[in-house]
């Protein structure tokens, strides 16, 4: 049996959220879940996004820009619970999934989430830490017409578990 974790980081998107923000300073090493931890460089803002699991830091407002980190995501379970909208019309994550596999997942769930002109490409190799990982580039229209632009890094951690 094998516990596969998967890890989606770096999306910058632009989702917007209403709630207070805890300020990240620049300088310090922050935990974001599932034992990774990163070096901010720059001051950011975290910020809750209601049905996301993970971590979403802002630099100027969630519904601007925002750098969301998905980590720990188990098999069959989805990245973000999307009101009004059933599990039968998203994508879940699978152990083993092939790069463009996840372009779709994303691309899949973000239409969902009622982002229009969604295009995923420019898909390559991307060390994350000391593990294997891919990158890719992402690019979508808000409901309010506001273009947005991202990359998203992902790497999977397989782990035997007997």
């Amino acid at each position: 049996m094998k516990f596969v974790r998967a890890l989606a980081l770096g999306t910058v998107l632009g989702l917007a959220a209403c709630a207070s923000y805890t300020a990240i300073d620049a300088n310090t090493q922050v935990a974001v879940g599932d034992g990774v931890t990163v070096s901010p460089q720059i001051n950011w803002g975290k910020a809750p996004f209601p049905g996301f699991q993970g971590t979403l830091w802002t630099e100027d407002g969630a519904s601007l820009d925002s750098l969301m980190f998905f980590t720990g995501i188990a098999p069959g379970k989805p990245l973000i619970d999307i009101n009004a909208v059933s599990n039968k019309e998203l994508k879940f994550y699978q152990a083993g999934m092939l790069p463009d596999d996840v372009m779709e997942l994303l691309s899949t769930n973000f239409s969902k989430l009622g982002y229009q002109q969604i295009h995923t490409g420019n898909l390559r190799p991307s060390p994350f830490g000391s593990a294997d990982g891919f990158r890719f580039d992402m690019s979508f229209t808000t409901a309010d017409g506001l273009q947005m632009k991202g990359a998203a890094i992902f790497t999977q951690d397989r782990k035997s578990v007997v």
